[in-house]
């Protein structure tokens, strides 16, 4: 006698208070799973799948996936949050206060940067009060702004570069290599005050980019400070600065989601044997709330746009600090330099291609177009007169490359191959950047003296 065996498909609906395991045949659809679950199948619910997208009703079990999780959310869910945040969003209008204060800070953090010494007394009292100034300043705006997106950023973003000039002007101007003890101290004071946004902002997206941005300037204070500790100059700090922006974007996204390892699996239920004989089994978060998933996504894109900004206008404001010098004759040195100058553009260039929101695509590009304009001022100061024939050169060939791919990708064409290119010079360059500034700096000269 033969059995005929049919294929089936094992899933796991999981409602807001129902977890439901369930074998249905390939033939069936999603609804008839619903329907032999009991859950509803109003138009207020959807079903959304493991990869996170919703998943339609009239789906076979053959297209499921075997094993996987999926949820029911209702949508009337969403409907008193969004209430709730339109109720509470700032109606009062400040006439473009925000960048008033924006602009009037940068103003003051070029003068810092140009008044040379002057008055010790002066410049001390000028410190104290940036420093009042910048404390009331950073607490007020977070506390008013936090739920005001980019505008918010843009209110705490003053009192951030206030802060800066601060921290420089305490350094008094003759010490020796005061110039990169004050680069080094308004890193400090501007990782301090986004640390006390972080505290004092009522949104949980403000904290979380706050927090990002305290981390990033705390670490570059630190680098600063290391290289002055190694007798490097601030040129060669900002190099090795430079050398590390590539290697924070490209780690950002992996960095930014800190959740328990229960979210991603339930490991009470699917876990047979444990990882070692005294290993803990994760515990299970239990219903996965809206709310809670919401929360953690507006956190991590918060911190992803905050660290993107601050690796871009490190790389914008590096770049001339560290190549608008003269150059050593080593020709370690600068065959550094000039690799340094090629992978930072690159990873700047490449890295933005992973990410689908503007914001994130430009503010590295726009960097890489900063640093592409010192690398052009440093190549015309090298050349002399032949730069305008390399230059002519350099920008014919951009045209006829141009002109060659812009009709086939007018037309929406696509290669996998040259992605594929684009990998893997993006994945050299994010490796080769820190080595690169590395010998820039003259490292190698340090390493000989440090073995004699």
């Amino acid at each position: 006698m033969s059995v005929e065996i049919v294929e089936r498909r094992r899933i796991v609906l999981q409602s807001e208070d129902r977890r439901i395991d369930l074998s249905l045949p390939f033939d069936e659809t999603l609804d008839d799973a619903l329907v032999l679950s009991g859950l509803s199948t109003a138009e207020s619910f959807v079903t959304v799948g493991p990869g996170g997208f919703e998943v339609p009703g009239d789906t076979e079990c053959a297209d499921l996936i075997d094993g996987g999780l999926y949820a029911l959310i209702d949508r009337s869910a969403l409907a008193p949050r969004a209430v709730r945040d339109a109720a509470h969003a700032p109606t009062r209008v400040d006439h473009g206060a925000r960048w008033w204060m924006l602009a009037v800070s940068g103003l003051l953090l070029v003068a810092v940067f140009t008044q040379g010494a002057g008055d010790p007394l002066l410049r001390l009292l000028v410190a104290l009060v940036l420093v009042v100034g910048t404390l009331g300043g950073a607490i007020a705006w977070a506390r008013r702004d936090s739920m005001a997106g980019v505008r918010g950023i843009l209110g705490v973003l003053a009192p951030v570069l206030t802060s800066f000039a601060a921290g420089a002007l305490l350094i008094p101007a003759d010490l020796e290599s005061s110039a990169h003890l004050s680069t080094a101290a308004g890193f400090l004071a501007a990782g301090i005050t986004t640390a006390l946004v972080a505290v004092s902002a009522r949104a949980r997206p403000m904290r979380a980019a706050a927090g990002t941005a305290t981390v990033l300037l705390v670490s570059l204070s630190a680098v600063w400070g290391l290289a002055l500790l190694l007798r490097w100059g601030p040129a060669d700090a900002a190099a090795i600065s430079l050398g590390l922006v590539p290697l924070g974007l490209r780690a950002l996204p992996s960095s930014l989601v800190n959740l328990p390892e229960g979210y991603f699996i339930d490991y009470k239920h699917f876990m047979t044997s444990r990882w070692t004989v005294r290993g803990a089994i994760p515990d299970s978060v239990g219903i996965l709330r809206t709310e809670r998933i919401t929360a953690v996504v507006d956190d991590s894109s918060a911190r992803l746009v905050a660290g993107t900004a601050v690796l871009s206008v490190v790389a914008a404001m590096m770049a001339p600090v560290a190549f608008l010098r003269p150059w050593s004759a080593d020709p370690i040195v600068v065959s550094g330099g000039i690799a340094l100058l090629v992978c930072v553009i690159l990873a700047l260039l490449l890295t933005p291609r992973h990410t689908t929101s503007r914001v994130l695509r430009w503010l590295p590009r726009a960097a890489a177009g900063a640093v592409f304009v010192v690398a052009a001022l440093q190549t015309a100061l090298a050349l002399g007169a032949g730069f305008q024939v390399l230059g002519a050169t350099a920008l014919f060939a951009i045209a006829l490359v141009s002109v060659a791919v812009v009709v086939p990708i007018s037309r929406g064409s696509s290669s996998l191959i040259w992605s594929r290119f684009g990998d893997a010079f993006e994945w050299l360059a994010v490796a080769l950047s820190l080595p690169a500034a590395l010998l820039f700096a003259d490292s190698l000269s340090l390493l000989r003296g440090m073995m004699a």
